[in-house]
């Protein structure tokens, strides 16, 4: 489902694997260590990040070894789409049972990622296009580790029945320590108030002031084209499709 058929500039692609087998699973988890050279090495990837998916809401101890995911930011959309339709993204797709892609312009962002911090904002003028994604990750400081997943489980309860919220995935390249939450939400109206009217914004202040965190990362972007399914829809097909009709 696409918004925009020609993109210019920068994006980001965010996707999703599940593997079912015990070789495809030990495979996908082995990647995240082997992969690393070869994506190194690929045409137009500023940065990427290989990650398995947490099984809850957000920040969360709770981790899904049957599935997997691939974060980059890429120079423009033809480097990425030949790595789609290249040799290591195709051997992921032949691994998994399903697969689910986002593509997605930044808007805005604030901090690193192990020291990246290169995002190239596109303009927020596609006045129909209201729908934003939120990544927002951190490396913790280990002493502050279990302080800050006791004060997670209240975050977690009033992010899943969240107004606006249509997508939410946890995730982490190394457990405990590297932490980070992909969310996609109707409008940013909904999304400012769940990130400032709630107990979210209560634990990240509790966390910086007592310098819990190490590094940390918060960015929006605008969702543009999504491809395959994840849990068996494409969530985002609704909101696509809205806007879709809106344009015309």
């Amino acid at each position: 489902m696409s918004l925009m058929p020609e993109l210019s500039g920068q994006v980001c692609t965010m996707t999703f694997f599940r593997s079912t087998s015990r070789a495809n699973k030990k495979w996908a988890f082995s990647q995240i260590v082997r992969a690393r050279e070869p994506l190194s090495k690929t045409d137009g990837l500023q940065f990427f990040k290989l990650f398995g998916l947490g099984g809850g809401h957000g920040y969360s101890l709770n981790t899904k070894f049957d599935k997997h995911g691939f974060l980059g930011v890429w120079e423009s959309m033809a480097q990425a789409e030949r790595f789609m339709n290249g040799t290591l993204f195709g051997e992921y797709k032949s691994r998994s049972v399903e697969l689910y892609t986002m593509i997605m312009q930044p808007l805005s962002s604030r901090g690193t990622w192990s020291g990246f911090e290169d995002w190239r904002p596109v303009s927020k003028a596609s006045a129909n296009n209201e729908l934003v994604c939120v990544l927002t990750r951190a490396t913790l400081r280990p002493g502050y580790i279990f302080r800050f997943f006791g004060q997670i489980a209240k975050v977690v309860r009033d992010h899943k029945e969240r107004k606006g919220l249509i997508l939410t995935q946890g995730f982490a390249e190394i457990p405990l320590l590297e932490q980070a939450t992909f969310s996609i939400w109707e409008n940013e109206t909904l999304m400012k108030d769940f990130a400032f009217n709630s107990a979210h914004q209560e634990v990240i202040k509790t966390t910086r002031e007592r310098k819990g965190f190490r590094e940390e990362m918060y960015t929006r972007m605008r969702p543009v084209e999504t491809r395959g399914t994840w849990n068996g829809i494409d969530p985002l097909k609704p909101h696509m499709t809205k806007l879709e009709q809106l344009a015309q």
